[in-house]
């Protein structure tokens, strides 16, 4: 078990219900408990987290929602990432040979809202203004700062910290927000009135949409109100793989989540060679899935891309260069999650982020809306399938999932954690699929991850043997990694196994689960 405890797994028969926020699950649990669908439950959530949980999630970020329709037993993916604006000057970027990681300029279009709209005119009941009341509340009336928020604040970069609007935003007299600590968002509170009224259009349009450009003109950067205007989120057919009998779904590209894909593949066919599979074998295989397909990922507006250009079904990896020491290096990134399940069979799982903690720190005066960062996600050098274009969206790392058996979605989950959300993904999966463990206990289980800088990091109560024999391989290895923010944070939901329904929120950060 891990230094952080077991969580419990929560039992219920009608709903179960997990977010990255108290307030956001609990919200969600009323949505339902009024009518509304899990559709209508996840806007509600969705809303509350960008209330409650700014650093890692706001009306200026994105998100990625995987939804299976009990009625028509498909997943169906609703792509709400966004584009880098018009107005990215490409050539002078590839000159620089590096992207923005902080200021206006690291910003895409915010999608969020877009989302939202999609899912609510399909599978939505209730009317905005009922959905928004609660998140509308919090956010005009306060709520006190939580332990999340407050540790990424004292751990904020000064590049970051330095941005416009980042003081007013999260300081009171100066200094930063500490956890407990009242927290008013009046001008949030504003913008989602206006959503509330105005659908979308309340947020891609009006008011919103001038401040939000003119603050981006003010610093130097290149949204603009067209940007804002023209930003959609689509509906996409899932990418799946068959492991342990079921079919396990994703996002396809511009998603990650393939990845997570391609490593369950080679673990299906170690287990069937082998029987019980070790920790460090998956390691060695999430770095050489990495530093194979990774780099193929990108827009497929650029490039339509297709499973077999990720051998997404084959059980071996074909012959190829070895990884190298930096192998599936990838940057810290912080998201928040939503996942639930119903007694109909419908499940949604849902990740929102500004990518990574407080995003490019700047914060809209006029609009309380903090901007992302996803522009670093692309990459500076012209010709790849991930180079940074107009109007393209760059390769994401939000990878929720959700495993159908039969015709009937069994388990949905998300974490945060960048590119570690692939590899975060396949040990809970593996878990929940492989054995008969609560998902409390597996999630409570040791976890391992991938560091920037290219070594391995475990967390304590990990199998002595693993270190060594990663080690033998030539690897870093750091071991009792104690950093919540290294190992992510599962929140979960599945139909049990004995009927009624199963819930869980990972200790590693803040979350809650609800099952009734």
């Amino acid at each position: 078990m891990s230094s952080h405890g077991r969580p419990k797994s929560q039992y219920g028969r009608l709903t179960a219900i997990a977010s990255g926020h108290h307030l956001s699950t609990l919200t969600a649990q009323r949505v339902v408990e009024q009518g509304g669908s899990l559709i209508d439950a996840m806007i509600a959530a969705s809303a509350m987290l960008t209330v409650t949980q700014p650093h890692a999630s706001s009306l200026g970020g994105c998100g990625m929602l995987l939804y299976f329709d009990a009625t028509s037993h498909q997943v169906q993916v609703l792509n709400g990432t966004g584009r880098a604006p018009a107005a990215t000057p490409a050539q002078a970027l590839a000159d620089a040979g590096v992207m923005p990681r902080h200021g206006v300029q690291a910003a895409v279009t915010p999608t969020l809202v877009r989302l939202w709209a999609r899912a609510h005119e399909r599978f939505g009941r209730l009317p905005w203004g009922q959905l928004l009341a609660p998140a509308i509340a919090a956010a005009d009336g306060g709520i006190g700062t939580s332990e999340e928020l407050a540790r990424n604040l004292a751990l904020a970069d000064p590049a970051v910290s330095a941005q416009p609007g980042f003081t007013d935003s999260f300081c009171r007299k100066g200094q930063l927000l500490a956890a407990g600590q009242p927290m008013r968002q009046p001008r949030m509170a504003e913008v989602l009135q206006t959503i509330a009224r105005n659908g979308e259009d309340g947020f891609f349009g009006g008011w919103v949409a001038r401040s939000l450009a003119a603050f981006c003109a003010e610093h130097g950067g290149w949204l603009g109100q067209e940007d804002l205007a023209r930003a959609q989120a689509d509906w996409w057919q899932s990418w799946h793989t068959r492991y342990a009998g079921r079919e396990v779904h994703v996002a396809p590209p511009n998603a990650v989540s393939v990845l997570m894909l391609r490593q369950l593949n080679l673990r299906a066919t170690a287990r069937a060679a082998r029987g019980a599979e070790t920790a460090d074998a998956d390691v060695m295989r999430a770095i050489a899935v990495l530093h194979r397909y990774r780099s193929r990922i990108g827009d497929p507006a650029r490039k339509r891309l297709m499973p077999a250009d990720f051998d997404l079904g084959e059980r071996h990896l074909s012959p190829g260069p070895a990884p190298g020491p930096h192998a599936g290096a990838a940057m810290p990134a912080d998201a928040s999650g939503f996942v639930a399940m119903d007694v109909e069979g419908n499940a949604v799982a849902l990740l929102q982020s500004v990518f990574q903690p407080l995003g490019s720190g700047c914060v809209d005066p006029g609009t309380g809306v903090l901007l992302n960062n996803r522009m670093s996600d692309f990459v500076a050098q012209p010709g790849m399938p991930n180079s940074v274009q107009p109007l393209i969206r760059p390769a994401h790392t939000l990878s929720p999932y959700i495993v159908v058996h039969g015709n009937r979605a069994e388990l949905a989950a998300v974490s945060p954690g960048g590119v570690n959300q692939t590899t975060c993904g396949v040990q809970f999966a593996s878990g929940a699929l492989e054995t008969e463990a609560t998902l409390g206990e597996i999630a409570g289980r040791p976890r391992w991850s991938l560091n920037p800088e290219g070594g391995v990091l475990l967390e304590p109560g990990m199998d002595p043997a693993v270190a060594p024999a990663l080690r033998g391989q030539g690897l870093e290895v750091v071991e009792n990694v104690a950093q919540e923010l290294c190992f992510g944070s599962v929140k979960a939901v599945r139909a049990h196994p004995l009927g009624g329904l199963e819930a869980v929120a990972d200790l590693r950060r803040q979350a809650h689960a609800v099952a009734w």
